[in-house]
């Protein structure tokens, strides 16, 4: 919302200034000047942010919901290049871009992604195209234009699996004028180097391509002593071709391809609270081992990796069909689109140099799908009062997905079986004094024992749906909001779980081969009622009530056949809020209060050995977020500014999977009442940015981001060791640009006090009683030297 708008306004480089907002520069190159008596309002206003969070562009101000704006310069000027930076300007957003298991939440609600038999509870739409799967939010940040978070369930207009709200990603469309840009971004400790570069052409009057592409080298934060390389180092070649055209007076056509290949070392995963038999076990292998998880030092000998290619296809057609069946404005949209993703990953499970348990990876995914959607305006509802704004729809959708998650053997793990850590995983009795001695015994050789758990699964679905949405005028300022949509979901998978050589990782995973075949059908409404009601034109009130469903699934990890499946979630939301501009469009304030009632929330627990799914009894999402944005008469100065409070918590959620730092032997632990992991009660931002103009109709502005987390877990059982304590990250950026937008080069730095938290922490997969953890990111400074050439 606001704050975020005030963000990208406190950041827009000099060289990316739009024409509308060119007052800005003029404001700044003026600052020098003697001070007229009186400001013009215009010149010192916030510019107007257009949104589709309706599927129509509106005013910003105007959106009945929840909605928050962020330009692709405020992430680049941040030195932030993926989607993860969006919390760091947007209250109530958690995502973590692991590159094989995104993790997206809002209002403090997410799904774990690393069971792919998991749908998101967030969605994702690029370009107008829904995608099925939070693995492709990586792969596009480069040559944006903006991106809209839409804050709560949104299931009327944008399909199942919203329930906790949407993202919707704009990149730049092709212009009637030539263009070319290149943007180079260098940084040391951790190395980066970063090339961004766009290509505009017209082609004739009705035509125009687009061209950008991007390569992305970034070193991470964790130096692995064994493997004597940081984890979490990337890199990234993509490319995006857009082409538009108007091939007649009614038709708009859009097409598209975007093409992008990362590779990873990974994972950046450290030991953390290692049983003393753990620990003396891995430092036999590599002396340097240690379990303190802030220290970004790890060692572990199987150089893991993630490598992902992704694709997607989009074609859009708009056709302007004017005045029909009594409506004017009539518009039909079709939206035709085809993606994909490849992803191999190898793990090293036990993290350390011993060579234990590796994780080998794999899953292939294609989507394709058509949105046709009329929209138009009629002048009332047969008859009765005002004018009716209203979009209709039908969509179908079709998915393939395989994944193998396999366990191997590892050298090391008979020598391990014989150890006083092994036997502890094993179960076998506390050694005692005797575990020291049995450790002192030099190790085995390494012996290759072709021993593998192997778990094949393979899901087909398809998902119809009709859906409508109206703003209907009941009178000059009160407005209603009738919505629904109806869907079918179609869902088939196969099991194959095996067991190769003697059995001994199935043993320690606690793994029971068998092949079979599951099937579900759901059907699902999310209606959305609602009044709006414009008291004057900078201050908008609304009250929505809104439905969501994220469909059930089956667990694609399963040890065995007796936790295949589980069931979807509904969700009943009600939102109410104000949005409102004062002092001549200096000043916007925006409020919005909500709560969310989840049945049947999914519950996915990794303990261990394997991921444990099931539905929790009830949740509830309920909070307030106030956000707001000041641009003074003083011209020299903005202020953006957000925070919002939330409770997220387990209704009631008595069978939950116990703790694994709990001692009493229970299976189970009662949570009703307790918070809901990765969700902090409070989280704000504060942006100040200073403009000074400069000799050669230049300008400077630098600007600091102040981002605030509360206390949260990041561990669904809420093990006490995944607690993270509240914290406030510090990031600041020094920018110099030309008036014309020819030139711009900016400094910045990201974490610039290098505050040491966790994001991540769960039971590490085969030693006892001992935790793998992932710190957030370090501090990074970096420049960025951007150059248009026409």
């Amino acid at each position: 919302m606001v704050a975020v708008i005030g963000a990208a306004l406190a950041h827009d480089a000099v060289a990316q200034v739009e024409a509308e907002a060119v007052p800005t520069i003029a404001v700044a190159a003026e600052a020098a000047e003697p001070a007229p008596a009186r400001v013009e309002a215009s010149a010192i206003e916030l510019e107007e942010v257009v949104v589709t969070a309706q599927k129509r562009a509106q005013s910003l101000q105007k959106v009945p919901l929840s909605v928050g704006v962020v330009t692709s310069e405020t992430l680049a000027q941040s030195g932030n290049f993926d989607a993860s930076a969006l919390e760091n300007f947007i209250p109530n957003v958690e995502i973590d871009i692991d590159p094989q298991a995104p993790v997206i939440g809002i209002r403090g609600y997410d799904t774990e992604t690393d069971n792919v038999g998991f749908e998101p509870a967030v969605g994702l739409v690029f370009d107008d195209l829904a995608l099925g799967r939070a693995e492709f939010i990586p792969d596009g940040m480069f040559d944006m234009d903006k991106v809209e978070v839409l804050r709560g369930p949104q299931g009327t207009l944008f399909g199942k699996n919203t329930i906790a709200g949407v993202i919707n990603f704009h990149s730049a469309e092709p212009e009637q004028q030539l263009e070319a840009s290149l943007a180079l971004t260098g940084g040391d400790d951790p190395l980066q180097r970063r090339a961004e570069a766009m290509f505009n052409v017209p082609l004739g009057e009705h035509y125009a391509a687009r061209v950008a592409g991007v390569y992305w080298n970034r070193d991470g934060d964790v130096d692995n002593s064994t493997l004597n390389r940081r984890e979490n180092t990337l890199e990234q070649r993509a490319a995006r071709v857009k082409l538009d055209a108007d091939p007649g007076d009614n038709w708009h056509v859009g097409l598209e391809g975007q093409y992008s290949d990362l590779q990873v070392d990974y994972a950046p995963w450290q030991l953390d609270s290692a049983s003393p038999a753990a620990l003396r076990y891995a430092q036999g292998y590599d002396a340097s081992t240690e379990d303190d998880p802030l220290d970004a030092h790890t060692a572990f000998g199987t150089p893991g990796y993630v490598d992902r290619y992704s694709h997607l296809e989009r074609a859009l057609v708009d056709y302007q069909l004017g005045d029909f069946a009594g409506s004017h404005d009539v518009k039909l949209t079709t939206v035709l689109g085809h993606a994909a993703f490849n992803l191999a990953t190898i793990i090293d499970a036990d993290v350390s140099a011993a060579d234990l348990i590796n994780t080998d990876f794999r899953v292939d995914y294609q989507q394709d799908s058509v949105e046709f959607r009329p929209s138009g305006v009629a002048d009332s509802l047969f008859g009765l009062a005002g004018e009716v704004e209203w979009t209709l729809g039908l969509y179908a959708f079709h998915s393939k997905l395989e994944s193998h998650l396999d366990a191997i053997a590892g050298d090391n793990l008979i020598d391990f079986a014989l150890s006083d850590a092994g036997l502890e995983a094993l179960g076998a009795p506390d050694l005692g004094a005797l575990g020291p001695i049995i450790d002192a015994i030099p190790n085995l050789p390494g012996v290759p024992i072709n021993d593998k758990l192997l778990r094949g699964f393979w899901q087909d679905t398809r998902s119809y749906a009709v859906f409508g949405q109206m703003n209907w005028s009941l009178t000059e300022k009160l407005s209603a909001i009738l919505g629904a949509r109806f869907g079918l979901d179609e869902k088939k998978a196969d099991f194959d779980a095996e067991r190769v050589g003697v059995g001994l990782v199935a043993l320690v995973v606690g793994a029971t081969p068998f092949q079979t075949t599951k099937k579900r059908t759901e059907t699902d409404v999310s209606p959305k009622l609602g009044l709006q009601y414009q008291w004057r034109p900078e201050l908008m009130s609304f009250a929505t009530y809104t439905g969501g469903f994220k469909g059930g699934g089956f667990n694609a990890t399963a040890a065995d056949d007796s936790n295949l499946q589980f069931e979807p979630e509904r969700a009943s939301s009600f939102e109410a809020g104000f949005k409102s501009r004062w002092f001549d469009k200096r000043i916007t304030f925006n409020v919005s209060a909500y709560r969310t009632d989840i049945d049947n929330l999914q519950t996915v627990d990794f303990d261990g050995v394997t991921y444990q799914t099931s539905n929790a009894a009830k949740a509830r999402l309920q909070g307030i977020e106030i956000e707001s944005l000041w641009r003074p008469e003083a011209r020299w100065f903005n202020l953006a500014a957000s925070v919002a409070f939330s409770k997220a918590e387990y209704v009631k959620y008595r069978n939950a999977p116990a703790a694994g730092d709990d001692t009493s032997g229970a299976d189970t632990q009662d949570l009703s009442g307790r918070t809901l992991a990765n969700a902090p009660t409070i989280t704000g931002t504060l942006s100040p940015t200073l403009i000074v103009a400069l000799p050669w109709k230049t300008s400077a502005r630098f600007g600091v981001d102040l981002s605030y987390r509360g206390d949260s877990y990041s561990a669904v059982d809420l093990d006490e060791h995944s607690y993270q304590g509240a914290y406030t990250l510090l990031g600041a950026h020094l920018l110099f640009g030309d008036e014309a937008g020819h030139w711009s080069f900016v400094v910045n730095g990201n974490n610039l006090t290098d505050k040491r938290t966790l994001d991540l922490v769960f039971d590490n997969s085969v030693y006892a009683d001992t935790y793998t953890a992932q710190q957030s990111p370090l501090r990074s400074v970096s420049a960025t030297l951007k150059v248009n050439f026409f």
